[in-house]
């Protein structure tokens, strides 16, 4: 692997790791406001309800996140399929083209040949 890749990797990571961050935060901003809404409870009550919540948010962030990896790998999986068939496929039209023009070619070269012995 080379710098440019180690670069591009180091930075996918930041990408990642921020990002994570943000919806941690974003998660506990939710439940600070949820919680802030029950009426009747201590401080230490919404505390607790507030970290129930916020770490509910980030599993479900996480199971959605791990969802549509799922599915991107799965849509990757049929893309490749594809890819090889269309490849196969072309490679065999372009082989029965290719053939036919030799054909012609020698037929041409033959008929010329022919028509001024």
């Amino acid at each position: 692997m080379d710098a440019s890749d180690e670069a591009a990797l180091g930075l996918h990571q930041i990408e990642g790791f921020l990002r994570l961050e943000a919806g941690r935060r974003e998660a506990h901003r939710k439940a600070r406001d949820f919680a802030r809404e029950l009426p009747g409870f201590t401080t230490d009550q919404r505390m607790v309800i507030e970290e129930a919540y916020a770490r509910e948010e980030v599993e479900n962030s996480r199971r959605v996140a791990e969802q549509i990896a799922e599915r991107v790998g799965q849509v990757r999986a049929q893309y490749e399929v594809r890819h090889r068939r269309f490849a196969r496929e072309t490679a065999a039209v372009m082989a029965v083209i290719t053939t036919g023009l030799i054909g012609l070619c020698i037929a041409v070269i033959l008929g010329t040949a022919a028509g001024s012995a």
